[in-house]
């Protein structure tokens, strides 16, 4: 039986959603609520039923992916997600073969020729431990989520509407941290993931690595042999999103660079490193508006919670050297730079592969 309600539409939606992202993920071209696939268009549509011991399936008559209602409570993201690659690679046999074997040598090509690893071919799943071979918690996912929504939000070409996004968003992680802060113990972990991994420091890593404080990680530029990347500690869901917005942010870069080399006729590595840089700082007048808007205690909230990530990360780092930019600046590409960084807002992530085990699925 399916079922409809706000919460079951929202989770309905959010499906949706990951699923364009995968299938784009798979070179393959999605146009609002269908994708193409050899010429022709399938709906993407996803319902939620309630009841049985059954997670998932994929029904063919309807080109349908019904997932249980219990994912909705049950579920962290990287877990739906794999459920969601798993009913993906059904309708994708389904649209090759016509119907076959649910979990037959054809289901597990293409399985192979999408990329996906070997084990998401499997026919069941114990939701408990593929929450718990995901790292992180589900109240941390959605607050995740939401903000990551709203983050996107922050482009509208309403003036009102995007700085509202914004606020909300950085009221939002506040918020969680605050919570966090308020019951953790002395045994509370901090967490440390490196990106942009790198031969030498650039002007877009020190970019990113200025965008990324006002993620309430603590960003270092870090130094291997011959290796450069950027470290980010804090709490877990704040790493999370802080590595979310640097892979987008590194493909970002290079596309609003291309498009202010082509518009303006900028020129020069000079010029690229000045765009670069003159983004971070639009970005960080962008913030800082945002944080002014702020309530009173929200603000006090948030040096609260600047402090305790200052405190926490000298398990890390007992000493650190400041980082500066080189001040040989292209004005005029710098201008255009906090331009473009006043309007820049965090749109789609990166999928990374992931280091955690797949475990299997419902049968379909």
């Amino acid at each position: 039986m399916f079922i409809y309600d706000q919460t079951g539409v929202a989770f309905i939606q959010k499906s949706e959603g990951m699923l364009k992202e995968i299938l784009v993920g798979l070179s393959l071209e999605v146009k609002l609520k269908r994708f193409i696939y050899k010429k022709h268009l399938y709906p993407i549509n996803v319902v939620v039923f309630e009841g049985g011991r059954e997670l998932a399936h994929f029904n063919s008559s309807y080109y349908q992916i019904a997932l249980n209602r219990t994912l909705v409570y049950q579920a962290k993201d990287a877990v739906l997600r794999d459920i969601l690659k798993h009913e993906l690679a059904h309708y994708l046999t389904f649209l090759e073969c016509g119907v076959v074997q649910p979990h037959g040598p054809e289901f597990k090509e293409t399985c192979r020729k999408y990329g996906f690893p070997q084990e998401i071919a499997v026919s069941t799943m114990n939701l408990e431990e593929a929450n718990l071979s995901k790292v992180g918690d589900i109240d941390s996912e959605r607050v995740l989520e939401k903000v990551k929504k709203l983050l996107q939000l922050a482009q509208s070409s309403n003036s009102h509407e995007s700085e509202l996004a914004t606020v909300k968003a950085n009221a939002l992680l506040l918020r969680h941290n605050l919570d966090r802060l308020n019951l953790k113990n002395d045994e509370d972990p901090i967490y440390l993931d490196r990106v942009l991994l790198q031969k030498r420091k650039d002007a877009k890593i020190a970019a990113i690595y200025d965008m990324l404080r006002h993620f309430i990680v603590k960003p270092v530029i870090s130094y291997g042999k011959d290796a450069c990347c950027i470290e980010v500690s804090g709490s877990l869901t704040n790493v999370k999103l802080a590595v979310y917005v640097a892979g987008f942010l590194d493909q970002e870069f290079e596309h609003l660079w291309e498009k202010a080399r082509k518009e303006h006729g900028l020129t020069g590595l000079r010029a690229k490193n000045s765009f670069f840089l003159g983004l971070a700082k639009g970005y960080a007048e962008k913030m800082k508006q945002s944080k002014e808007s702020l309530s009173t205690a929200d603000q006090k909230s948030l040096v609260l919670v600047e402090k305790d990530l200052t405190a926490r990360t000298k398990m890390i780092y007992r000493s650190l050297s400041s980082s500066r930019a080189g001040n040989n600046i292209d004005a005029r590409a710098d201008s255009l730079g906090v331009k473009s960084g006043k309007n820049l807002s965090i749109r789609q992530g990166v999928e990374t592969s992931s280091k955690n085990l797949y475990l299997g699925f419902s049968k379909s």
